[in-house]
């Protein structure tokens, strides 16, 4: 039913706005919201009128809590087909392979791939209530979203090494201190000061900036970017088979209403 989607998408002007509505249970990524979100990137990608992809999660408290562990979204799944793609993977290739640039609006708390994958974003500016977070030793698993690779380029070794192997957070000035965002803005004034950005930045010539776009993250970046994504997802396949992850995972998230 086109009302029940989770993932609302807007054309303004010569953006493409793709939103997280899922707020009760704090914009978590569910398999259904994946299946609508790359149809999302997909339509944003083909539109030929736009310029900007802006990703957010609109006007709640959270940009997004991360993939959805809840036991009835990971019912039948087995990690060790390797004809099984996750959908926080196919949602992967897609923002690899995006020829649009993609803006995120982070206006709250981003979580495991939802914080991992900002890295593969072209411009980001977050709210002041923003931690981004990579939880991944409390539930036995891996960097993944590419974080691996991009996370130390961006933010330098140890404050990736911090938030990848330790899980440590990072605060909104601490992301704007590493040049991880461009703008930190009051969260009281984040929804009007971010759509001016974008607004701003969509009269710019199309033509121009998709081409300067394509120099800095084309076909080469594209490459690298694509194998990172691919180790880092055997790595995880890995570690859900593993007794330690999975207890890990039940013990966090089987009781867990998120």
């Amino acid at each position: 039913d086109r009302f029940q989607m989770s993932v609302r998408s807007e054309v303004r002007g010569a953006a493409y706005w793709i939103t997280f509505d899922n707020q009760k249970r704090k914009n978590a990524i569910s398999n259904k919201m994946y299946d609508e979100l790359c149809l999302a990137m997909d339509n944003a990608n083909d539109h030929e009128e736009t310029l900007i992809t802006v990703i957010t999660g609109g006007d709640g408290e959270y940009y997004s809590s991360g993939n959805d562990f809840s036991p009835s979204e990971n019912a039948g799944v087995d990690h060790s087909d390797i004809d099984y793609e996750a959908g926080y993977s196919r949602w992967m290739r897609r923002l690899i392979k995006h020829k649009k640039v993609i803006i995120g609006l982070i206006n709250g708390p981003a979580i495991g791939i939802a914080a991992t994958t900002l890295g593969l974003m072209d411009y980001l500016v977050c709210s002041d209530s923003t931690y981004i977070l990579t939880p991944f030793p409390s539930i036995g698993v891996c960097p993944e979203g590419t974080s691996s690779v991009v996370f130390p380029r961006i933010m330098g070794n140890s404050r990736s090494t911090a938030m990848l192997l330790f899980g440590e957070p990072m605060s909104a000035q601490q992301a704007l201190a590493c040049g991880f965002v461009a703008h930190v803005f009051p969260k009281a004034q984040f929804a009007q000061k971010s759509a001016a950005l974008v607004e701003k930045y969509s009269k710019l010539p199309r033509h121009s900036v998709l081409a300067s776009r394509e120099l800095i993250r084309g076909q080469k970046w594209r490459r690298e970017m694509l194998s990172t994504h691919n180790e880092e997802y055997d790595e995880l396949r890995k570690l859900f088979l593993s007794e330690e992850t999975i207890d890990l995972i039940m013990g966090k998230f089987a009781k867990s209403k998120m």
